[in-house]
């Protein structure tokens, strides 16, 4: 957990610790909602999701890209998780004060620091596959979560969905001028739409993967 009293000393470090750390967390976000952009062509066709990831493999963006998450995903872990309560006597503190504030914010952030945490195990397993199994193709891929891979990402979606609202949230309330109702009114209204659509292209891959290997 970050010591305060380092924040006390020099709060202009922290101040761009925190820049940091918002900034690399919408990079993470653009990166999340292009590659659902991708996925998402599987709704249309197999073909058209087939033709997305060979332009994006003839650049090498595929491959490159998945590298820099990886190393961005890091990044932006020890960015937030510097204010993570590690100790057990932390994690016994900070419940004890959260149930004594009782103010919604203290909680979302607890939400945020797990489903971080919970991301962090979830996307070195989708990035292993990832970067083992290229070309990426809809067939090969459909197979994958029929068979193994979508009782993983199943729960995981949620999870996705409720750190990236929580995130936009805390970042709308910090940085903007918009109050706490419109900022939770973006955080709810986001996390609906990535988890809807995550469900319907995961349905349709799983649907797909089904009819490949009957």
């Amino acid at each position: 957990m970050y010591d305060q009293r380092k924040f006390l000393e020099n709060p202009r470090y922290v101040a761009r610790i925190e820049l940091v750390e918002m900034v690399s967390g919408l990079l993470l976000v653009f990166f999340l909602w292009g590659h659902f952009t991708m996925l998402g062509s599987i709704l249309i066709s197999e073909d058209r999701m087939n033709e997305h990831a060979q332009f994006l493999e003839s650049l090498y963006l595929a491959q490159i890209g998945s590298v820099g998450v990886a190393f961005l995903l890091l990044f932006h872990f020890f960015a937030a998780g510097r204010k993570l309560p590690m100790r057990l006597r932390e994690q016994v503190a900070f419940w004890k004060l959260a149930r004594k504030l009782r103010h919604g914010d203290t909680w979302l952030w607890l939400v945020q620091a797990v489903t971080g945490m919970l991301i962090l195990v979830f996307a070195s397993i989708h990035l292993a596959f990832a970067l083992t199994t290229f070309p990426i193709e809809a067939e090969k891929s459909s197979m994958r979560v029929a068979e193994t891979l979508g009782w993983l990402y199943a729960p995981m979606i949620p999870v996705l969905g409720l750190h990236l609202g929580v995130g936009l949230y805390r970042i709308v309330v910090k940085w903007t001028s918009f109050g706490r109702g419109k900022g939770s009114a973006i955080q709810w209204a986001l996390t609906a739409a990535f988890v809807g659509v995550g469900y319907w292209i995961l349905w349709t891959f799983w649907t797909i993967g089904l009819a490949y290997l009957q």
